[in-house]
């Protein structure tokens, strides 16, 4: 089935919505079954499961337009249209509207029910964002939330679309995955560059540290002294730390398109906005799909694909920005994943 692109403007209501991801799962068409071993997630359910894609490309001031969108969209369509998703792909959503899908698209039991795992990409402007202090919080810990952007500028957080999915009964015990191209970078928009360091390997520099003592004698710290790296108990006030909680749930892969703190630049002018992450897992997953065709693999393991794709950045992918101090710098892609099984396409 070929897939459509619905954007913002065409399904300005829940009703709306709901229509449009009705009528892609009743056209759904069924995969082959495949038995799958002890230590595999199921794959022998009628479909693979479904694939929502998110691209916002024309927001609001002070955002610019991310002039890869169409890009984006194309080569995820197709990247999970080969791997036998059902993929619904939306383009300029709003904030309200991102969440108004994702609840939808995650409202659909029966079609759950019958499907291996779940996919969502979100291409769009990012952000981390301060979490609002509550009484149970440290004194001087503050939690920060990774967000994107609906096109209207308004944030949503990953944690949630996370937490949308990971809740759904029918995709308990089921693989999640979520592709995330959008910046990270912390409120006050300070991005910080690698410049590298160097390890000392010579083990007469550290000889003596390694040496235990009497585990009788080390107090165990605390949770606030282990963040801060401090070995006693007593909490200085003044100390403040930020800590990014990360939303990776059970059953659960997290893809971001780089690192916490780090902005996301492709190397090509038409992929400064970011898509450069799309490009690699576009790329993994067509070289595995080729070799499955010649026969000389029998699936394809997820792990395999995420391996290929930050090498794919590693070595083809830097900054091309000669005006500013990224030049020749790179953004590596970054996962998580909580997968108490392994995760094979057949």
């Amino acid at each position: 089935m070929e897939t459509v692109t619905i954007t913002g403007p065409d399904v300005e209501t829940r009703e709306e919505l709901q229509a449009v991801i009705s009528r892609a799962i009743q056209s759904a068409s069924p995969k082959c079954s495949d038995s799958a071993g002890e230590c595999e997630y199921t794959c022998n359910n009628v479909f693979r499961g479904l694939a929502i894609i998110i691209c916002n490309e024309n927001f609001k001031e002070p955002n610019k337009p991310r002039r890869c969108c169409d890009d984006d969209l194309q080569l995820t369509k197709e990247t999970f249209s080969n791997l036998k998703f059902l993929v619904l792909a939306f383009k300029d959503l709003t904030g309200r509207q991102i969440d108004l899908v994702l609840d939808i698209a995650a409202g659909q039991e029966e079609f759950h029910m019958k499907s291996d795992c779940f996919a969502c990409v979100v291409a769009s402007h990012g952000n981390e964002r301060h979490r609002p202090v509550d009484d149970k919080q440290p004194p001087g810990l503050y939690f920060r939330d990774h967000c994107v952007y609906g096109i209207d500028n308004e944030p949503v957080a990953t944690k949630q679309i996370v937490k949308k999915f990971s809740e759904v009964t029918s995709l308990k015990n089921k693989p999640k995955l979520f592709f995330i191209q959008a910046c990270r970078i912390v409120p006050n928009g300070i991005c910080s560059i690698d410049e590298g360091h160097t390890v000392s390997v010579d083990p007469s520099n550290f000889q003596d540290e390694v040496i235990l003592k009497n585990a009788d004698d080390i107090p165990e710290p605390s949770f606030f002294d282990r963040l801060i790296g401090r070995k006693t108990n007593t909490i200085d006030t003044t100390k403040i730390i930020r800590v990014l909680d990360p939303p990776c749930d059970d059953d659960c892969l997290i893809v971001y398109s780089s690192n916490s703190e780090k902005e996301s630049y492709g190397r090509h002018d038409s992929y400064i906005n970011g898509g450069w992450m799309l490009i690699s897992l576009y790329n993994a997953v067509d070289k595995y799909l080729q070799a499955l065709q010649m026969k000389t693999i029998d699936h394809i393991d997820i792990i395999d694909v995420l391996y290929e794709m930050t090498s794919y950045v590693a070595k083809r992918m830097e900054v091309n920005l000669k005006e500013t101090d990224y030049h020749h710098r790179k953004a590596a892609v970054v996962f998580e994943h909580c997968f108490h099984r392994e995760l094979y396409f057949k």
